[in-house]
């Protein structure tokens, strides 16, 4: 939640079907670390991600380091990117 309109802390949410987000700690000024949930009916790999991100703000930069995606054949391996959609642009 917002301390007000100065607050620029990202908000992050997966309470919904496949959010898979278990903590972003933030470690820097726009700079977070990203902890997933284990992926399903597995207890090692994690190689997705859903959630939500909410007070970003427009012409920023912001680094997000998903310390837990692992897999050994992952897709990522091979040049795979990471897929972002944003509602506001889409509208």
């Amino acid at each position: 939640m917002k301390d007000g309109d100065d607050d620029n802390t990202l908000i992050f949410e997966s309470r919904f079907e496949s959010g898979n987000l278990r903590r972003a700690v933030k470690i820097g000024e726009n700079e977070y670390n990203m902890i997933l949930k284990y992926d399903h009916n597995t207890t090692i790999y994690t190689q997705w991600y859903y959630f939500r991100i909410q007070n970003v703000r427009k012409g920023v930069t912001y680094k997000f380091n998903f310390v837990n995606l692992v897999k050994p054949e992952s897709s990522y391996n091979q040049g795979m990117k990471p897929l972002i959609y944003s509602k506001k642009e889409a509208d």
